[in-house]
């Protein structure tokens, strides 16, 4: 994973944490104050929620760093088995946190990392930060052979 020189100072001289929860309300408002007119409709929000509880290998998460009590990054996704697939996320305009969403990023890589996770699926490749994350683009028959294997986990 490439991390920034910016990214690699922010996470030396604040002390964020990566909060994974079950709770998506918070995460998900922000992604639409960001975010307006954006697909994840309460619909879809109320669809993701109802599956809490119901599948073992099933599981919608929020993800999210803070300071000072203020939600400055985050996104909501889901893992099955030993994958975890990012699904929107945001991060919080105002000057002060520049580059929060990308270091919201590089704590979750260590913690998939750290979890054992073998397969992180970042979705569209047409996002600039993805590649510039060090995300490996791969052709669909063969994402879904990595993929199929790490879901059997």
């Amino acid at each position: 994973m490439h991390i920034s020189r910016k990214v690699r100072k922010l996470l030396g001289h604040k002390e964020l944490q990566l909060t994974i929860s079950d709770e998506l309300d918070e995460v998900a408002h922000a992604i639409e104050m960001t975010h307006r007119n954006n697909w994840l409709t309460p619909k879809y929000l109320n669809m993701l929620k109802e599956t809490k509880g119901k599948e073992n290998h099933f599981r919608v998460i929020s993800v999210s760093i803070h300071e000072e009590d203020e939600l400055a990054a985050g996104e909501i996704g889901y893992i099955i088995g030993k994958t975890y697939t990012s699904l929107s996320g945001f991060t919080r305009r105002e000057k002060r946190y520049r580059n929060y969403g990308t270091a919201q990023l590089v704590l979750l890589a260590r913690y998939l990392q750290k979890e054992g996770f073998a397969f992180w699926n970042l979705g569209q490749p047409y996002m600039a930060y993805k590649l510039a994350l060090g995300a490996k683009v791969y052709e669909r028959a063969e994402f879904l052979e990595r993929w199929f294997e790490a879901v059997k986990d």
